[in-house]
């Protein structure tokens, strides 16, 4: 119907010069649905080429061209254009190869508003016959084919993305054949000379496709190499590419004088280079010739030091490769949506008239963003292969290039005035621990600045130096935890501190890890803090300049449970605040080890909520598309809410609510797997022994209790040991108990060797008691808890209390206590992680009257009797997030409204943000002192 309305819109009308834009706006926006058409980067008019000429419609990210003539004009019709008689599609294609790689089209339409025709380079480069052709009136049939060039799958970005993780591919491929030349390549110096050995190589493809060498310069002197002089080749020629060409030796080979001299510092240090064999040559040769590098994303570059590194090295040290979605989730929200509107403002407001106070104020404005724009300055403490540094350069350098563009509408003074880029490498700064990925970082900014030159050259259609290199950008190797940042940039010229701190949780941290954090931290480190909560403090103390903003990825760990008072507290009485944040969505790093992490990221700045409200971005689907939100306050759970932390109550403290019992850890049976029957055929030897029979229990840790799998152990507690030694069974069991705990290194565990038949810890409840899974889906409504008898022996995955009338299952099965859990507990991913002294302990429950009590009980039971509705169905068949039997369901619900009105609220809460409200408040009151 769109399609149709479209074409009855704009049947018989179509002026080039002022329909063209309201033309594709309307084809893209109301019939192909294509969104972000402001980008310039999706819908880009009147783009201006180097031989200044001006596209009608560019589709950068589509990969798309229109040239547009008017309606009736005859598209087969040549026309003068830079004084040469060309076709439409003629001038389409020559304006394609005047842009730069980065924006370069694969499919060209001609359109006269009555007819498409659509042209597809990859299988047509010379554009000789449309691949498709149609009028207006047939658009509603082909509206699948022009929604087709907008499949992502289709995107500059995918392709983009595909090639340079090639790239990486290739690059690892030729880092491991050079490892192989080495002795030990493992050694230290050889390690980092076969990273730098690496990145050179990789660079010289990189410049002889992009035109910065001489064609197949790298390529033929390879080629006119041997085995036996290669390494001296390559050794010569970084020597050549880091001497200025008059300090050049006159004999100098031709295949080495034609190289330019880089600078810069990437061939400046003597590396040690080993013998290379016919099988590096040709491993050269074949990714020299085979594969064009002028295409890379520099960003996406980062790809080669992720396939370089081992599993365990990037574990160790928690590296994942950042993707450019994820890179602008953070960048944008930042200081890039601000810089890019204010930019979009400023030409907007360009005067009718090129001439007087108004155009030159106007011009001065310009000119002032520019300058403004070359002097901020990003830093990155955690810079790895510099993905951040890198794509906020080439965003930035965006920006200036439009500035550039929008300059030249007064053309005399811009020819008078000349221009010049101001922004550069030179704003960036990193710290990163490991060399390779300085040195990998150091690359890729060098080749973002020359793809940005390509850029400026085409819309200002000048010629730039570009070698030798100006800047070499300020990437530093260092520990960015024990390193003073002051050093590499005052905390008072910082505008901006990015990152993506490695993913260490705080079990997984080294000693030297640990280390780093108390040094950060000092007194305020309370054990249970992430690695990444080093970047968070570090950065909130050395942003000195008021205007300052940082933003940084992280587990979403840190924003659950202990973790966060002990984080947000410090750092908010410092007088930050939460300025955005996204909430838990699904890390994909784009490396052939795909990092399966859920992440939150959160941007801090000093601003007054009122003056800037702050953004908080859901994730209805965690692998999905955010959700902008704009709350009163974000708090350091990431909700909407005053800065109020539960904080760990010890169980000597108790539960905040007297009306809750004490939680305990289960049973830990700390044998080897020697007290513990776990499957029917062990059961059946065991009960064959009738003096073994006697002690055979049920056992439930937190998997067999929500799934409903059956599992035995021996609980010999009140064993006489005469019977021990009388079964065969339970002797050879316990002896086995025995071995096992005076074989162990802890002393602890030595000493229980003296009680084997015993569980090594002994929790179980004497009573009907609540058994609490230690971790449980999150993606259910409620928790799957279960009440059992003390004769099912509760394992160390369990909690348990004491609850014979059902008081504490029917709190726990509510509404308002998952909310709580999700709230202030912590997750392995998106489970649950339930904790007596952080989430039980804190729960504030006000006291009830004996009636309120017998009510909430009597609803829990109601809960009970529709799970006995169902035998033989699991915890998780019951509560399978899919689908609900509908008794279970109408239970539950009736239980929330009654434990709803318990907590306080005056009627049943329509939401969990209603119960989230109704906790937080309750806990301020239950806490006051």
């Amino acid at each position: 119907m769109r399609a149709g309305a479209f074409v009855e819109r704009w049947r018989g009308r179509g002026d080039e010069n002022s329909e063209t834009q309201q033309f594709w706006m309307d084809l893209l926006g109301d019939v192909l649905h294509v969104d972000r058409l402001s980008d310039r980067q999706v819908l880009w008019f009147e783009r201006r080429t180097a031989g200044n000429g001006l596209i009608d419609v560019l589709m950068v990210e589509a990969r798309v061209l229109v040239e547009q003539k008017s309606l009736g004009v005859d598209l087969d019709k040549e026309e003068p254009r830079q004084g040469v008689m060309k076709t439409p599609v003629r001038q389409a294609l020559d304006y394609a190869n005047a842009l730069p790689p980065s924006e370069r089209p694969v499919v060209l339409i001609t359109c006269n508003f009555g007819v498409f025709r659509l042209y597809d380079l990859e299988s047509d480069p010379l554009a000789k016959a449309p691949r498709s052709e149609f009028a207006l009136e047939e658009l509603p049939d082909h509206v699948g084919e022009l929604a087709g060039l907008f499949d992502r799958g289709r995107s500059r970005t995918i392709v983009q993305q595909q090639l340079s993780e090639k790239a990486g591919q290739l690059g690892a491929r030729l880092h491991d054949a050079l490892a192989s030349c080495y002795d030990d390549p493992d050694e230290a110096k050889a390690h980092d000379d076969l990273a730098m050995l690496t990145v050179r190589i990789v660079f010289c493809l990189y410049a002889e496709d992009a035109g910065l060498f001489p064609a197949n310069s790298f390529r033929d002197l390879v080629k006119a190499s041997d085995p036996r002089h290669l390494r001296g080749d390559i050794e010569d020629l970084f020597d050549v590419l880091d001497t200025p060409e008059d300090g050049r030796s006159k004999y100098l080979d031709a295949a080495l004088a034609c190289f330019p001299y880089v600078d810069g510092g990437l061939f400046r240090d003597q590396i040690e280079i080993p013998p290379m064999g016919r099988d590096i040559q040709d491993a050269l040769m074949e990714i020299s010739e085979g594969f064009d590098w002028s295409g890379i994303s520099p960003v996406i570059f980062g790809s080669l030091m992720e396939e370089t590194l081992s599993h365990d090295e990037r574990r160790r040290g928690g590296m994942h490769y950042t993707s450019v979605t994820n890179i602008h989730r953070l960048i944008d929200p930042l200081f890039l949506d601000g810089l890019t509107a204010e930019c979009d403002r400023l030409i907007a407001a360009r005067p009718a008239v090129e001439k007087g106070r108004a155009f030159k104020e106007w011009r001065q404005g310009l000119q002032d963003y520019q300058d403004r724009l070359a002097g901020l300055k990003w830093a990155d403490f955690a810079a790895g292969s510099g993905n951040f540094l890198t794509e906020t350069f080439i965003c930035v350098r965006r920006l200036e290039n439009r500035i550039i563009e929008a300059l030249q509408g007064d053309q005399i003074a811009f020819d008078m005035e000349g221009f010049s880029v101001k922004v550069s490498i030179a704003q960036m700064y990193g710290v990163e621990i490991n060399g390779f990925a300085c040195a990998v970082a150091r690359t890729a900014l060098w080749i973002a600045e020359q793809q940005m030159l390509d850029e400026t050259e085409s819309v200002s259609g000048r010629g730039l130096d570009r070698l030798p290199f100006k800047d070499s950008g300020n990437i530093v190797q260092a520990n960015a935890l024990r390193y003073d940042w002051n050093d590499l940039l005052p905390g008072d010229e910082c505008d901006y501190v990015m990152g993506n701190p490695p993913f260490l949780g705080h079990i997984s941290k080294t000693p030297e890890q640990t280390g780093d954090l108390k040094a950060v931290w000092g007194g305020d480190y309370d054990g249970y803090l992430d690695y990444a909560t080093g970047w968070f403090r570090k950065a909130s103390r050395y942003l000195t300049k008021p205007s300052a903003a940082f933003a940084l990825v992280s587990t979403n760990s840190i924003t659950q449970g202990q973790p966060v008072p002990h984080l947000f507290g410090p750092i908010m009485a410092d007088g930050w605040r939460i300025a955005f944040a996204h909430r838990t969505f699904a890390w994909n790093a784009q490396s052939t080890d795909n990092a399966h992490v859920h992440v939150v990221i959160i941007g801090m700045d000093r601003a007054d909520d009122a003056t800037k409200p702050p953004i908080l971005f859901e994730y209805p689907d965690i692998d999905g598309e955010p959700e902008a939100t704009h709350p009163r306050h974000v708090n350091g759970y990431l909700l909407d809410g005053p800065d109020v932390y539960a904080e760990k109550r010890s169980q000597k403290v108790g539960p905040l609510s007297p009306m809750l019992g004490r939680v305990d850890f289960g049973s830990m049976p700390l044998d080897g797997g020697n007290l513990l029957i776990n499957d029917a055929d062990e059961y059946a030897k065991a009960m064959g022994d009738p003096i073994a029979a006697k002690y055979v229990r049920p056992f439930r840790m937190g998997r067999e209790l929500i799934n409903g799998i059956e599992r035995w152990c021996l609980w010999l507690a009140d064993a006489p040991a005469s019977d021990i030694l009388k079964s065969p069974y339970l002797k050879t069991r316990v002896e086995a108990v025995k071995s096992f705990r005076e074989q162990s290194k802890r002393a602890a565990t030595r000493e229980r060797a003296a009680t084997p038949q015993l569980f090594g810890e002994n929790h179980q409840p004497e009573e009907a008691y609540l058994a609490i899974p230690k971790v449980f889906s999150g993606r259910r409504r409620w928790a799957t808890c279960a009440l059992l008898g003390p004769e099912v022996i509760a394992g160390d995955q369990v909690f348990t209390t004491g609850d014979a009338e059902g008081f504490a299952f029917s709190i726990i099965e509510s509404s308002m206590f998952i909310t709580w859990q999700k709230t202030i507990g912590g997750q392995m991913k998106s489970d649950c992680r339930f904790s007596n002294t952080v989430v039980w302990n804190t729960l504030p429950l006000p006291k009830l009257s004996d009636a309120m009590r017998g009510k909430v009980i009597e609803a829990g039971r109601g809960v009970i009797e529709a799970r006995a509705n169902h035998p033989g169905e699991s915890l998780a068949d019951l509560y399978n997030p899919l689908l609900m039997h509908p008794d279970l369901l109408k239970a539950h619900e009736r239980l929330d409204r009654i434990v709803d009105v318990a907590f306080g609220a005056g009627r049943p809460c329509g939401s969990d943000d209603e119960r989230l409200q109704i906790l937080f408040d309750r806990y301020q009151d239950l806490t006051k002192v």
